[in-house]
């Protein structure tokens, strides 16, 4: 529910949909807001394909850039546009204030830090299952 809830909300504020909100958010807390593809495909556990989809319309809609990156190979980078910053320091709040006055709302801070302390288990399960 609460990934059709934020996918419904991205749509809305940001007019993308919200695994390309994900990859927007996460360039906009990179170095010099630019993140290797190979890296950005393991942080949102996106296969090849579906990241590329997803680039081509961001950099169609000129939220970000891909390049070459400075070393040698055939390694590329997305690199977060202005525009695509902007949209991310727009949308963002708005975001945060659904995930705290929404999904966590009547939480105490002892089960916000409870269900923390859960979902870093279940990350870290799901991180040792990919490995194997």
């Amino acid at each position: 529910m609460v990934e059709a809830e934020l996918e419904r909300k991205t749509q809305d504020d940001a007019g993308i949909p919200h695994s390309h909100f994900k990859i927007l958010a996460l360039l906009a807390g990179a170095d010099q807001y630019t993140m290797g593809l190979t890296r950005l495909r393991r942080a949102l556990r996106f296969h090849k394909s579906r990241l590329s989809h997803a680039l081509r319309s961001l950099e169609a809609a000129g939220l970000l850039r891909r390049e070459d990156t400075p070393e040698k190979g055939r390694a590329y980078q997305a690199v977060l546009t202005r525009c695509g910053l902007d949209l991310v320091e727009r949308v963002l709040p708005q975001q945060d204030a659904f995930a705290r006055d929404t999904v966590l709302s009547g939480l105490t801070a002892d089960e916000v830090v409870h269900l923390r302390t859960l979902a870093q288990k279940i990350i870290a399960n799901l991180d040792d299952e990919q490995r194997e």
